[in-house]
């Protein structure tokens, strides 16, 4: 359950979800919306911070779709 103020961003076909001071970004499948529950995680990226801004949402969502691309491809590395 993501904290409030909550930021969301929809990219590369999952929804990423940073709550103010939680120490993760919640990664969910599909377009879910602002959703706060938890049934379509798929993924939890640990942060070292809170975000300051929309764009650090961005950043990391934009470097985990990145690191993960293969493994979701179904590519053995």
């Amino acid at each position: 359950m993501a904290r409030i103020p909550c930021q969301w961003l929809f990219l590369g076909g999952f929804t990423f979800r940073w709550g103010r001071g939680d120490p993760a970004i919640d990664v969910l499948r599909g377009d879910t919306g602002p959703v706060h529950g938890n049934g379509r995680r798929v993924a939890v990226i640990p942060v070292d911070r809170s975000w300051k801004d929309v764009h650090d949402l961005h950043q990391r969502a934009r470097s985990w779709l990145r690191a993960t691309a293969a493994k979701r491809a179904g590519v053995r590395e």
